[in-house]
């Protein structure tokens, strides 16, 4: 039981600058001006320039850009594209979760063409926020951009919107600021599987890797860039979230028993008011190519929502941090290692906490079988495929490779935490022994890829079979 009457005292201060500290010290490593993705970007392009293979936004399809998009060339580098970056991660359909800012995650950030099982068939159209290169007006106002959301659920029967305007100063446009209004389904797991990828396993076989919640409310923005290499942003949300139940369990081929009941956004309460400050600061968020054979990403953020105005039982602050090695250790070979570490002080509700298992984190052990209010995670990859020909294209053949993984984790629940001024209270205690390990291999793109994985301890042999359509990370 978590202690919910506990007087909660955090500085955010001393932490925001202690975290920006951190981060800012490998950018004094960074001595070339260069650019381009893991596997495939021109030198002279900006990173933050989203390379699409459809956008359904209102403005592109009354100016019918995308009719007239395509030749044999384009269409070739489509498909190299989605064979590097998945269906969701490289923003080809919708920029979404993956191709903006993490303070996007803030507001609702669900896909407006959809398939799950709270609100069956979703059918909506989009505009969206938070994107560098995108420019129109509102009222003959120049550089206004409404953005926002419209869509209906089959199976919730429930209209979802979200309303919005930003707008971009300074001579480089460099600062974006905006606001919104919304209600919408919103899920913390577009970590765990993309979002069109989620809707494929739930529409063709019944499973849906994500729990989703209700959020309404609104919310106010800032994010800055500086260049190629740094985007920070801060957000103030004042929202409601509520607990939604499964509406459908229709599936093509797979059972309908394969449905998880959808939780609720806590065992002890359905609905809880939430007033947010949240801050991201990301290094090289897009992965460009810093050095011909090795890259590196690194991502902040903080969700402070310990204050009078949220719900007195749901006061807490939540810190994560992630860092991505991308390096081409021989040709044909590539080596890639994600970790990251997460801690959360005060009284989170369920929602907010973190869980490793399965698809994604895990991927030997039962989903989402850990959780807790501190966690490490690592996930080390080799990639053995077609050495390149031109720089930055380190895997050819449209990426087609072997992949040898090896998964680890630990988490706990810390009683420190809840009366914790800091996130560190609590690490000092990991223990290796405590670290569960799984491995696997796979073969594919990443669009398409079969992966097999054995977890190394604490159950049984039995591996997991996954199909994915993104890469992991």
């Amino acid at each position: 039981m978590k202690n919910r009457s506990a007087a909660i005292h955090t500085q955010p201060d001393r932490v925001l600058k202690l975290l920006i500290l951190i981060m800012l010290i490998p950018v004094l490593a960074i001595a070339q001006d260069q650019n381009g993705d893991e596997n495939d970007n021109d030198d002279e392009s900006d990173p933050f320039i989203r390379e699409f293979v459809y956008a359904p936004t209102i403005d592109e399809l009354l100016e019918g850009e995308i009719f007239d998009y395509y030749d044999e060339v384009r269409a070739e580098q489509v498909a190299r594209h989605l064979t590097n970056t998945g269906l969701d991660l490289g923003g080809g359909f919708e920029a979404g979760p993956y191709y903006s800012n993490p303070l996007y995650n803030q507001y609702p950030n669900l896909s407006t063409l959809r398939y799950n099982r709270v609100n069956g068939l979703f059918l909506g159209i989009r505009t969206e926020r938070m994107q560098w290169h995108r420019h129109s007006t509102f009222l003959t106002i120049p550089e206004i951009q409404p953005h926002g959301f419209l869509g209906y659920g089959t199976a919730s029967r429930e209209w979802e919107y979200g309303f919005g305007l930003e707008r971009k100063f300074g001579k480089n446009e460099w600062l974006m600021v905006g606001a919104e209004f919304y209600k919408g389904t919103a899920t913390e797991d577009y970590r765990r599987t993309g979002l069109i990828e989620n809707t494929l396993t739930s529409l063709f076989s019944a499973y849906d890797f994500h729990d989703y919640f209700m959020l309404e409310g609104f919310g106010m923005y800032a994010v800055h860039r500086s260049g190629r290499w740094i985007e920070a942003a801060f957000s103030y949300n004042n929202d409601e979230i509520s607990s939604l139940e499964q509406n459908t369990g229709f599936s093509f081929f797979g059972s309908s028993g394969n449905y998880r009941p959808n939780p609720p956004v806590d065992a002890e309460s359905d609905l809880i008011n939430l007033d947010r400050y949240n801050f991201s600061l990301g290094i090289n968020p897009r992965r460009a190519l810093m050095f011909d054979r090795f890259t590196f990403s690194a991502t902040g953020y903080m969700e402070l929502a310990n204050n009078a105005r949220t719900d007195r039982d749901y006061r807490y602050n939540k810190y994560r941090g992630e860092v991505q090695f991308f390096y081409n250790l021989e040709p044909g070979t590539v080596l890639r290692w994600r970790f990251s570490a997460g801690s959360i002080t005060g009284n989170a509700p369920d929602v907010k906490a973190f869980y490793l298992g399965g698809i994604g984190t895990l991927r030997g052990s039962p989903f989402k079988i850990f959780s807790g209010n501190q966690m490490l995670a690592s996930n080390l990859e080799m990639k053995l495929g077609t050495p390149g020909t031109t720089r930055g294209t380190w895997l050819r053949n449209y990426n087609l490779h072997l992949l040898v993984f090896l998964d680890s984790g630990w988490i706990t629940f810390n009683e420190d935490l809840v009366n914790a001024d800091t996130p560190f209270e609590g690490f000092g205690n990991f223990d290796f022994d405590a670290v569960q390990h799984d491995a696997g291999v796979g073969i594919g793109t990443g669009a398409f890829r079969l992966e097999v994985a054995w977890p190394l301890r604490t159950f049984d042999s039995t591996p997991n079979l996954w199909i994915r359509f993104n890469p992991t990370f």
